[in-house]
């Protein structure tokens, strides 16, 4: 299976408690979008869905700091363009001063 939906602010994750371990997600917070949640048979035993729900927890936390890594490249670079502005408006003042 593969579904593809564009996340917004209102995006909503679920979960529901052990025995039945339900996940939930809902790419935006109106009642007839598309969701997808994951279940796992009732007599899957309690190692295996917390086996699982570590793989989960792993992919989702390395889905999410790679976004922290670009969000701070971007930042960086934001910052390092501005202070390179500076310089240059700074050595422009000087250039016409000692001219």
């Amino acid at each position: 299976m593969r579904a593809y939906d564009f996340w917004d602010k209102t995006g909503t994750v679920e979960s529901g408690p052990y025995p039945i371990a339900s996940l939930s997600l809902r790419a935006n917070g109106r009642p007839d979008s598309d969701e997808l949640q994951m279940l796992f048979p009732s007599n899957t035993p309690a190692e295996v869905q917390l086996a699982v729900a570590d793989r989960v927890l792993a992919g989702v936390q390395r889905w999410r700091d790679s976004i922290a890594a670009g969000a701070e490249r971007q930042r960086t670079a934001i910052d390092e363009l501005a202070a390179a502005r500076e310089e240059i408006a700074r050595l422009k003042a000087d250039a016409e001063e000692a001219a």
